[in-house]
């Protein structure tokens, strides 16, 4: 008897320990990081931003107070990003941080880079910027001519953007000034300075398209001409009167 009472005291007494040691390193996980932003060398100084030439640094400066407490030892990349790109309607492609430390606290240097736009897309009266690898921002101070696509589903230029990319940087090499891209799912009408192009959907214009588009354009030129060229490379040609 006295055995197993000596048991249950000793059960009771690791399981209180247990209970114990629990709501300390609670307690100590709620309020250290308070404890490391009161002392002055875990603290942010200043923040200097580099890269913003079109973006507020004002709005990057904020982001640093807001995921890092003031406390430099919190600042994470991923999540700067993150909550910049919330304020910056995701105009940011990457940040990078730099921690100088003192006792007196940090200065912290953020590198940024912008996203570049290739052109606008509308969908549902809805304008959009969108860049090379597919991303859909919106950076009005970054207004520039920039081809307008338009098109029945924001999901389908990003799911095809390498080809929307390679389209633009085609028909710019061949010359020619785009106005407007209309994109369904059928095809993709292309209206450029002196006339108008009739593509396969934007999914199946392959290099082999865009090869021939080249060829047909460098012999006959673009003064009001109808080109259509299918999926299967053929082409036909109407002048416009």
């Amino acid at each position: 008897m006295k055995k197993e009472g000596k048991r249950r005291w000793v059960a009771v007494l690791e399981i209180t320990l247990a209970i114990v040691w629990l709501i300390a390193m609670a307690l100590a996980g709620f309020f250290f990081p308070s404890f490391l932003t009161s002392l002055p060398t875990f603290r942010i100084k200043e923040i200097h931003i580099y890269g913003a030439n079109s973006i507020s640094p004002s709005a990057i400066s904020s982001s640093v107070y807001q995921i890092s407490k003031n406390n430099w030892l919190f600042l994470d990349s991923k999540r700067l990003l993150a909550e910049a790109n919330e304020l910056t309607n995701n105009s940011l492609e990457s940040v990078k941080i730099e921690r100088i430390p003192s006792l007196d606290g940090a200065r912290v240097n953020v590198y940024v880079q912008e996203r570049v736009p290739i052109a606008y897309v509308v969908h549902d009266n809805s304008l959009m910027m969108i860049d090379k690898q597919g991303e859909l921002f919106y950076n009005p101070a970054m207004e520039s001519k920039l081809p307008i696509i338009y098109t029945f589903s924001f999901d389908y230029i990003k799911k095809y953007h390498t080809n929307l990319n390679n389209l633009v940087e085609h028909i710019k090499n061949v010359g020619f000034s785009i106005n407007e891209v209309y994109v369904t799912d059928r095809n993709t009408i292309i209206y450029v300075s002196g006339g108008r192009m009739v593509l396969p959907p934007l999914g199946q214009i392959s290099p082999l398209v865009l090869d021939r588009m080249k060829k047909i354009y460098n012999k006959i030129g673009m003064e009001k001409m109808d080109v259509l060229i299918t999926s299967e490379n053929m082409a036909v040609i109407k002048e416009e009167k």
